[in-house]
């Protein structure tokens, strides 16, 4: 981590001094989300920021995520239900403004920025940024920070960072670096195992199944190339979760799921070995004019429905089966 040796003290001289801070996740926010947030909101408090609050401009959908929310106790509130002025620094964590995945408004203010997606970031804007898209997660970057700055990191803090390390970097198989990798290990030993188990294995709800048993019925293998549509969803994080799921069907080097919420088409990509996932994503965003990107192996995207969803999402098919090269290939189904 020693080219980033600097960045700490960046990030706070960017932030301080300051009473109180607004920490701002993506929409749908995800445990590496939702756990650097909670790190970042540590680490003010060591310094001395009085108040600090977690915000989403979407919902916590899937059942892992509301159980990590509910056996960490951690304190996350919708952003519609707070006014950006209140706060003397607002900090993106796990997200880059105004790239489509974040609520908020074009002329919000913006002190400093914390991810680890490929962004593209503007080397002159005008606020903190520390963008470290080799990395496999955001909680990575936070960790670091945490330990550098000599910040005491409780055991549900490290539960919260060690469950957002090892669901993006899908337990060290995807896209994982050293740094994250020792972040992994320093917090394995502080973390409590037994409310990680909790969260890991959360009770399910009847949508759950319909869900699977919707997916099973579309899954469509081109080749190589697993297809899904899901239709309407109750949550968009639903779609990456049944591409992780189905994923593991053996013959498949690639899985791309999609499915309709908020008047969108969502879709979620992930690959075995191929380094193109972010590529494909951006492409299928491209055609659609949407937004779309992410790692090597794992990524995501949203689209605008044109005309009616069925059509746009047959569309998006025959989209996703050109830009994979499978066009010609002749669909078979799972079932």
């Amino acid at each position: 981590m020693r080219r980033y040796e600097n960045k700490l003290q960046e990030f706070r001289e960017s932030i301080l001094p300051a009473s109180s801070a607004l920490i701002l996740t993506h929409d749908y926010p995800d445990p590496d989300s939702l756990a650097s947030a909670c790190g970042v909101s540590e680490l003010l408090a060591f310094w001395g920021v009085d108040h600090t609050v977690i915000a989403y401009g979407g919902f916590i959908g899937r059942a892992e995520n509301r159980a990590m929310v509910r056996f960490l106790n951690i304190k996350a509130v919708p952003f519609a239900l707070l006014h950006i002025g209140d706060f003397d620094k607002v900090i993106l964590v796990d997200c880059y403004p105004w790239r489509g995945n974040v609520s908020l408004p074009q002329n919000a203010p913006v002190h400093a920025v914390i991810d680890h997606h490929p962004s593209d970031p503007s080397p002159d804007a005008a606020f903190f940024q520390d963008i470290r898209d080799e990395y496999g997660a955001t909680a990575t970057i936070v960790t670091s920070y945490l330990l550098q700055a000599g910040c005491r990191i409780s055991q549900k803090l490290a539960t919260a960072l060690f469950n957002g390390i090892k669901t993006d970097t899908d337990g060290m198989l995807r896209d994982a670096t050293p740094d994250d990798i020792e972040c992994y290990k320093c917090l394995f030993d502080i973390m409590d195992h037994r409310l990680l188990s909790q969260i890991e294995t959360p009770k399910r709800d009847a949508e759950f199944f319909r869900l699977i048993h919707t997916a099973t019925e579309s899954a469509t293998c081109y080749k190589n190339v697993g297809y899904i549509h899901l239709g309407a969803v109750t949550a968009p994080d639903s779609i990456a979760e049944m591409a992780e799921l189905f994923h593991s069907w053996e013959k498949l080097e690639w899985i791309v799921c999609t499915g309709v919420f908020n008047n969108q088409i969502f879709y979620s990509i992930r690959s075995e070995t191929s380094a193109l996932a972010g590529a494909h994503a951006e492409s299928i965003a491209a055609r659609f004019g949407g937004n779309g990107g992410g790692h090597a192996k794992a990524a995501a995207g949203r689209l605008p429905i044109i005309g009616d969803a069925q059509t746009t999402a047959e569309m998006v098919k025959l989209a996703v089966v050109d830009i994979f090269g499978v066009a010609d290939e002749e669909p078979e189904r799972l079932l």
